[in-house]
């Protein structure tokens, strides 16, 4: 009779592929074949571009937000920075100020250089994980934006969410002989890299959606000797070290950046909580430093009823006021959550006037922790006294 049939275990749905990111321009990627033929990185002019485009040196990965990727392609994502920052030919624009710069070198002995240790990054990463390199697909933004179009360029810039979601890896190239220190465990400590915004943006998107996934962020740097170094894991400790924190040549670029960090975080925190819930089902989950905010309590709480938890941590997120509000409604009639922690989320006195109404009524949570918020000495006493005489209740603020 052999084994007996087997039950088909379904492909798990990709929880991004429900999330509306913007895609208004084709997403524009090159076979590594033709990158390593080429000798170097490229800028998207129309010359070069109408002719890159007809002979399939660059093609279209994805055209529409509808489309479905082709099979067997493994995209690889290059973030970086300029390495030369002060180059000029007659592509750029005089009356742009800010529209000068190169990401390689474009002169002297390390003429080429961030080219070819890309290729030797590419190589390794195509050997550590025995990829078909005919498979093989970069982006990469000078090539792939275009960068003597301002419209199409800002319509890329938009759709950098959706293209980094697009990508099976992310490779950072680096002129370091050997990345030491704590700059191989944190990104943003990259010599030359971390400190960039747009940099810390395109990693940050990525980061963020490989742990909506479920998975180990496929972030490497790429050494000289084109050897990688993984961060499988992306934390960011401090506000600091946001994409909008970061350093910009141009500061029209603010705006961009924060608006992508903003979607990203409503996004990551939406489906971070199912996520966790679900994987918590009638039990305890932890959402500590996840950048929760307001406007992801209406999709916490309905996972934290659809699933009964019993014991939520919160701790180091962004609630505020808003936040604390909506969590208390729904505590109001909830009967399963036993234990809350809302340490240091900058709830102010509306928001523990809020939590204290909710405690005057609410008679299954046992345990609150409020500490390290903004609350003042009456809205913390409200707090003490919805609680008082009620046994077997701890409260720690």
């Amino acid at each position: 009779m052999g084994c007996g049939s087997s039950k088909r275990v379904e492909p798990r749905a990709d929880p991004l592929a429900a999330v509306d990111f913007e895609l208004s321009t084709p997403m524009l990627v090159m076979p590594f074949r033709v990158f390593k033929k080429q000798g170097r990185i490229v800028k998207s002019t129309k010359t070069w571009r109408d002719e890159a485009l007809s002979k399939s040196w660059l093609v279209a990965h994805v055209k529409t937000a509808g489309d479905v990727p082709a099979p067997g392609k493994v995209v690889i994502f290059i973030s970086h920075t300029w390495w030369d920052r002060d180059f000029k030919d007659e592509t750029c624009d005089p009356s742009l100020p800010h529209d000068v710069g190169a990401p390689d070198h474009q002169s002297g002995e390390r003429k080429d250089l961030k080219w070819r240790i890309i290729c030797a990054g590419v190589e390794t990463l195509i050997k550590e994980k025995r990829l078909k390199a005919e498979d093989v697909l970069l982006w990469v933004d000078w090539q792939s934006i275009h960068q003597d179009d301002n419209e199409e360029k800002l319509k890329g810039v938009r759709s950098l969410i959706k293209y980094a979601t697009l990508c099976d890896y992310m490779l950072v190239p680096t002129e370091e002989e050997e990345l030491v220190g704590w700059a191989t465990k944190l990104p943003h400590l990259i010599p030359g890299y971390g400190l960039r915004g747009w940099c810390r943006c395109e990693y940050f998107i990525f980061s963020l959606a490989a742990e909506m996934r479920e998975r180990e962020v496929p972030l490497y740097a790429i050494q000289r000797d084109g050897s990688l170094k993984q961060y499988p894991r992306v934390e960011l400790a401090d506000i600091k070290y946001m994409p909008s924190r970061g350093q910009l040549s141009n500061p029209a670029d603010w705006a961009p950046v924060q608006a992508l960090e903003d979607k990203m975080i409503e996004e990551h925190g939406k489906v971070l909580a199912e996520i966790k819930c679900k994987a918590g089902a009638g039990g305890s989950v932890d959402l500590g430093a996840k950048m929760i905010r307001d406007c992801h309590v209406e999709a916490l709480c309905a996972a934290v009823v659809k699933y009964e938890v019993t014991w939520l941590r919160l701790d180091t997120n962004q609630l505020g006021d808003e936040g604390a509000k909506a969590i208390a409604a729904m505590l109001r009639a909830n009967r399963s959550l036993k234990d809350l922690s809302l340490l240091g989320n900058k709830i102010g006195d509306a928001g523990a006037e809020a939590i204290a109404a909710m405690l005057r009524v609410n008679r299954s949570l046992n345990y609150l922790d409020l500490r390290g918020n903004d609350i003042g000495h009456p809205a913390k006493q409200s707090v003490r006294d919805a609680v008082m005489g009620r046994k077997g209740f701890q409260l720690d603020i």
